[in-house]
C-alpha cells in the first residue's frame, strides 16, 4: 500500500474509548481556566499589561496544558487536573501582600486590559460562555491536527461505527455550541419576522459556507489527500453540515414561543431513531454499496438530523442561559389576553420588568439540574434499549450524551466563574491600591476567538491540510509532532488574536 492507503487505515476502524476518561480529559480544560481566574487576579492586579504578554500568559496557561492532555499526558488525565487544581486553590487562598501590589501603569499597546475588567454591559453577555464557546473551538483545532500524529492516543479519534471517543464529542459539542449562540437573535428580537424571509436569509448566509465546502472536495480529490469515507461519505463534509443546520433551525425555530425547544430536538432525535431501529435506514447507512449520489454520502445526509437535534437542544439551553433569566424568553413572549384584569396585568409587567435583573444563582440550579436529567436519559438510553453511540449515525444515545455532557461543562464554567468573581471581589478589598470588586471577564484570547470562530476554523483546516501535504505525520516522531503542534496552535491563535488588535471581523 501508498502512504495515502496507511494513512486511511491509520485513522480508521477506531471503536472510541471510556466516557469516564474522555471527561477527565476534558476537564483539563475547566481546571485550566479556574487556574487562570487566580493568575489573572493576582499577578496582573492594579496594572494593564502589554498585549502581547498577555496573549504569552494566556496561552501558556489555557492552552499548554489542554495540547498536553490530549497528547503527551493523555494516560494520565487526573493527575494532571489534581496538579492544576491544587496550584488554583494555593493561589486562591495565599494572602496578597501589600508589597506585591503594583502600581497603575500605562497601556503600551493599542489594546489591553486590567487583571479584572468590567463585563460587558450588554443584558444577553454571559463571560462562562465565551470561555465555554472558545475551549470548544480550541479543541477541536487541536484535534483536527492531532489526529494525524502517533502522539494523539487512537483510543481519541474517530470511532468507526459504534463508541465514544474524544472526536466525536468534539463535532458534536461543536454543534452543540453553535446552537446555544444562536439564540441570540430570539433574545434580542422585539417582534416577530417573516418566516419565509428569515429562511431565505439563512440559506443565503449558509451559501459561502456551502462554497467552502465545496472548495474542500476539491482540493481532497485533486490532491488526493486521505480521508476517511466512512465519516461522512465520498463528497459530504463538515462544512456542508454546518451550512444547512441553521437552515433547518431558522425553519423550526418559529415554535420556540409556543413549545419548549427541548421537546422539538427530542422529537427531532425520537423520530430519527425510530427510522433507524424501525426500519432498513441503519442498515443500509452501514452496509450498502456506494452506487449513486446520494448512497456515496449516506453517512453526511443519515446523520443530519442527530446534529439538527443537537443545534435545537443547543438552542434550546440558549434560551435560558444568555438572558440575565432563564425565564427572561418566555415570559417576554407571553401576551396577555385583552379582557385580563388590570391588577394581574401590573403584577405580570411588574415579574416581566424583574427579568432584567441577573440571576447567576438561579441559572446554576437550572443548569446543573438539566445536566443530571440528560446523563440519566443517556444512561437509559443505552442501558435500557441496548442502542450504542453512533458519531456516525449521530443517533438518540449520541445526541443525549453530546447534550449531558455540554450542559454539564456550562454548569462548570458557571461555578467557577462564580467562584473566581467572588474570589476577585474579596480580596480587591485587602488592599487600597486593588480596584473596586467587579466579575472578571473572559481571557482575551477566547474573546477573540469567539470573535473570529470561522475564520480560526478555516485557518486551522487550511493549516492541517498545508501540514498533511508537506510531511508524512504518521511517521513523525512525538518530539517533532508536539513541536509541530505547538506552531500550529501558536499561528491560529495568533491569526484570532491579530484580528481583534485590528478590530476586524468577519
Amino acid at each position: 500500500m501508498g502512504y495515502k492507503e496507511d494513512k486511511e487505515e491509520f485513522v480508521s476502524g477506531s471503536t472510541g474509548g471510556t466516557v469516564t476518561r474522555i471527561n477527565l480529559v476534558c476537564l483539563t480544560a475547566l481546571t485550566t481556566y479556574a487556574l487562570w481566574s487566580a493568575v489573572n487576579a493576582r499577578l496582573t492586579r492594579g496594572k494593564q499589561l502589554a498585549s502581547w504578554k498577555l496573549a504569552s500568559i494566556e496561552f501558556a496557561i489555557l492552552i499548554l496544558p489542554l495540547l498536553f492532555a490530549l497528547t503527551l499526558f493523555s494516560d494520565y488525565p487526573l493527575t494532571l487536573n489534581v496538579v492544576i487544581s491544587a496550584l488554583s486553590i494555593a493561589l486562591h487562598v495565599a494572602p496578597v501582600a501589600e508589597a506585591d501590589v503594583p502600581p497603575l501603569s500605562p497601556m503600551p499597546d493599542k489594546i489591553s486590559r486590567p487583571s479584572i475588567a468590567r463585563i460587558d454591559v450588554k443584558p444577553f453577555s454571559k463571560p462562562f460562555v465565551t470561555s465555554y464557546r472558545a475551549i470548544m473551538m480550541i479543541m477541536t483545532v487541536i484535534c483536527i491536527l492531532a489526529v494525524d500524529f502517533p502522539v494523539f492516543p487512537r483510543e481519541f479519534t474517530k470511532a468507526e461505527t459504534w463508541g465514544t471517543s474524544l472526536m466525536d464529542l468534539g463535532v458534536g459539542s461543536f454543534v452543540f455550541s453553535l446552537g446555544v449562540i444562536s439564540a441570540l437573535p430570539l433574545l434580542r428580537q422585539t417582534d416577530q419576522r417573516p418566516y419565509l424571509k428569515s429562511v431565505l436569509n439563512s440559506v443565503k448566509k449558509a451559501l459561502p459556507i456551502i462554497a467552502l465546502g465545496c472548495v474542500r472536495v476539491v482540493m481532497v480529490k485533486g490532491t488526493e489527500y486521505p480521508e476517511h469515507v466512512s465519516e461522512y461519505g465520498v463528497h459530504w463534509n463538515f462544512f456542508f453540515t454546518m451550512a444547512l443546520i441553521p437552515v433547518f433551525g431558522t425553519a423550526l425555530e418559529r415554535f420556540a414561543s409556543k413549545i419548549d425547544m427541548h421537546w422539538i430536538g427530542l422529537i427531532v432525535s425520537s423520530v430519527h431513531q425510530l427510522l433507524l431501529s424501525g426500519t432498513s435506514l441503519q442498515d443500509w447507512t452501514l452496509n450498502a454499496l456506494r452506487t449513486n449520489l446520494v448512497s456515496q454520502n449516506k453517512e453526511g445526509i443519515v446523520s443530519f438530523p442527530g446534529y439538527l437535534a443537537i443545534h435545537l437542544l443547543g438552542l434550546a439551553s440558549g434560551l435560558y442561559i444568555l438572558p440575565p433569566d432563564p425565564y427572561f424568553f418566555s415570559i417576554h413572549h407571553r401576551s396577555l389576553p385583552a379582557d385580563v384584569p388590570s391588577e394581574v396585568r401590573r403584577k405580570f409587567e411588574e415579574k416581566r420588568a424583574k427579568m432584567w435583573r441577573d440571576k447567576p444563582g438561579k441559572l446554576a440550579n437550572l443548569l446543573g439540574s438539566y445536566a443530571v436529567v440528560w446523563w440519566v436519559g443517556y444512561w437509559l438510553s443505552i442501558r435500557v434499549t441496548g442502542w450504542e453511540v453512533s458519531r456516525r449515525l449521530a443517533n438518540l444515545p449520541y445526541v443525549l450524551w453530546i447534550t449531558a455532557f455540554n450542559t454539564s461543562f456550562l454548569f462548570l464554567y458557571l461555578v467557577v466563574h462564580l467562584v473566581a468573581s467572588q474570589y476577585s471581589s474579596s480580596s480587591s478589598s485587602r488592599s487600597i491600591h486593588s480596584p473596586p470588586p467587579s466579575p472578571i471577564s473572559p481571557p482575551v484570547i477566547f474573546q477573540a476567538i469567539n470573535r473570529n470562530g470561522l475564520v480560526v476554523f478555516l485557518v486551522a483546516n487550511l493549516l492541517t491540510g498545508f501540514i498533511n501535504v508537506s510531511i508524512e505525520s504518521m511517521y513523525t516522531s512525538n518530539l517533532a509532532a508536539m513541536l509541530i503542534l505547538l506552531t500550529y496552535c501558536s499561528i491560529v491563535v495568533g491569526v484570532a488574536w491579530s484580528l481583534r488588535l485590528r478590530r476586524i471581523k468577519f
